[in-house]
């Protein structure tokens, strides 16, 4: 008997599945049907997406080509605090959803440090080029560093 009532689980979440993939548009408005305690709708954007590590390395890229001052740059400090930047994001994001991973919380911490570091060393360059990036990417600065 238990063996039945498992199968018809397995067999009733399966169709389900297939019937997402075949009226994925009217299961999206939907909200009520649950698949393992998720909504459906989300169970079938989740798998339509790109994985979050892809997204993270193509923003990666695109702010290192934005914030090149030429065209071999790989080692001025906005080229290295950009891409600092858009890993920090991720890495942050990454932590609250995974809060006793905390091999990533340290590598997130010494991320955070190491464009820290960055950024004093830019501000004591060039003060207009330091307060430019730190608009440009949202970061925010004390108000002894203006």
């Amino acid at each position: 008997k238990t063996r039945f009532f498992f199968f018809f689980l397995i067999l009733n979440i399966v169709n389900n599945i297939m019937n997402a993939f075949v009226n994925s548009t009217t299961l999206l408005s939907r909200n009520t049907k649950r698949f393992y305690g998720k909504k459906l709708n989300q169970v079938i954007t989740a798998q339509l997406q790109a994985p979050q590590p892809y997204v993270n390395s193509k923003k990666i890229k695109e702010v290192r080509e934005k914030y090149k001052i030429h065209e071999k740059d790989t080692g001025s400090p906005e080229y290295q605090i950009a891409a600092l930047t858009v890993r920090i994001e991720y890495m942050t994001a990454h932590v609250k959803k995974n809060p006793k991973d905390y091999a990533s919380t340290r590598g997130l911490i010494a991320m955070v440090s190491a464009r820290k570091k960055l950024l004093s060393y830019l501000r004591t360059q060039s003060k207009d080029r330091f307060l430019k990036l730190c608009v440009n990417l949202k970061i925010r600065i004390q108000k002894n560093q203006l």
